[in-house]
């Protein structure tokens, strides 16, 4: 969400009138999640997502600069996040077994 919150932030302004920034505090985390998983494809994140989640080889030929970099961008954000995410597995791992030997 870190990685999105700009395209968060103007999406729920654009599409509620929501400004974030200033009423954050007074939203649930079920409304937000509501609301963040009602925002159209009009939105800049409905874009980006649009543009993330293209499968059609043919469509993402025809993509502009800007939309491949926009892909291109989420694609090593995400191998990065794998690797991280690995790594934090493996350290569970090995905390859970001290915790056996130990706890």
């Amino acid at each position: 969400m870190k990685y999105d919150w700009d395209l968060i932030v103007s999406s729920f302004t654009q599409q509620y009138g929501i400004r974030l920034h200033y009423e954050y505090e007074s939203i649930s985390c079920q409304e937000f999640r509501q609301l963040l998983t009602g925002l159209n494809g009009d939105t800049p994140l409905g874009y980006v997502v649009q543009i993330r989640s293209e499968k059609n080889p043919k469509r993402i030929k025809e993509m502009t600069a800007n939309e491949k970099k926009i892909r291109a961008d989420w694609a090593a954000f995400k191998r990065k996040n794998k690797k991280e995410e690995k790594i934090y597995l493996k350290t569970e791992d090995i905390s859970k077994v001290f915790s056996k030997m130990f706890g």
